[in-house]
């Protein structure tokens, strides 16, 4: 098993701890409600609030794995409950932050992976929605 770069270990872990103050300056949650679990191709971030649940990965390679390119954040899930108009707004901000926090720790590509390929703009042989930030 191929360990991960030193380099992308640590922008994981930098983009870790930008997540923790985003969820706390932005939503008043505490920090350690955010955890990081590392992986072979990288980690996953959790966070389940009181009104919101958000869950990606941040890998440094697939290994081919449904044609996603390497240095991809994947969406897994993300769930803000609450008035319609404000989620919305809230939901809008998280994503163009996470898209710029994303692309400013080094990773190049932003994917989901329970949508389908995307008609425009999509990555060439990736068998899932992904974008490149």
């Amino acid at each position: 098993m191929q360990e991960i770069k030193s380099t992308t270990r640590d922008a994981i872990v930098d983009f870790f701890l930008d997540f923790r103050a985003y969820i706390t300056e932005v939503f008043g949650s505490d920090p350690d409600d955010a955890t990081l679990d590392w992986n072979s191709a990288g980690a996953c971030f959790h966070y389940f609030g009181e009104d919101r649940t958000i869950q990606f990965r941040l890998w440094e390679r697939s290994e081919g794995h449904l044609g996603i390119p390497d240095m991809t954040l994947i969406i897994i899930r993300i769930s803000f409950r609450g008035a319609q108009e404000v989620i919305q707004v809230e939901m809008k901000a998280f994503i163009h932050w996470l898209k710029q926090i994303a692309k400013s720790h080094g990773f190049l590509h932003f994917a989901d992976e329970d949508s389908q390929p995307l008609p425009t703009g999509q990555v060439p042989g990736c068998r899932i929605a992904c974008i490149r930030l």
